[in-house]
């Protein structure tokens, strides 16, 4: 899902990070991943991001609910399920 949301953009490396889920909110998920994009940062290397999103069930899969800051750590990404920035 992060791959095809990504690919207009020049991506060519995900590595999802962090994916988290709470009891709380069973139809919502957070996942965090660094980005690689095929264009290089000023000194030459390949430009990365580090992105969270807030992911909502749909059906058997997920889709993009919302862009937040990146985490790896469990209380803040159920924060960010919550509502919270």
């Amino acid at each position: 899902m992060l791959q095809e949301y990504l690919k207009p953009h020049g991506v060519t490396d995900i590595v999802v990070d962090f994916f988290y889920t709470d009891p709380n909110f069973p139809d919502k998920a957070y996942a965090s991943a660094t980005v690689t994009y095929n264009f290089a940062t000023a000194e030459g290397k390949p430009q990365r991001e580090f992105i969270g999103h807030v992911l909502t069930r749909e059906g058997d899969g997920w889709r993009i609910e919302r862009s937040v800051r990146y985490t790896k750590e469990s209380r803040q990404a159920a924060q960010y399920l919550a509502g919270g920035k």
